[in-house]
């Protein structure tokens, strides 16, 4: 069944089996962002150390890409 179709069911459906599919799916997301929001509590920022290579350097795409192949 693709979306539309789901959504056309859906449309036929009566209210109150669409206010449960809707809380189910509420639920469900909330499931998901406490998940990537655990996650998240082992992040820790990190520093960027700037470094001088002596002149300005400018890359050349091919050259840093030439080991890929074609």
């Amino acid at each position: 069944m693709n979306v539309q179709q789901t959504v056309e069911q859906l449309q036929k459906t009566p209210a109150l089996y669409r206010i449960q599919v809707i809380e189910l799916l509420l639920q469900s997301l909330k499931e998901e962002i406490a998940e990537n929001e655990s996650s998240l509590a082992n992040w820790r920022p990190f520093q960027v150390r700037t470094f001088d290579l002596g002149s300005n350097v400018l890359p050349d795409r091919d050259e840093i890409y030439s080991d890929r192949g074609a």
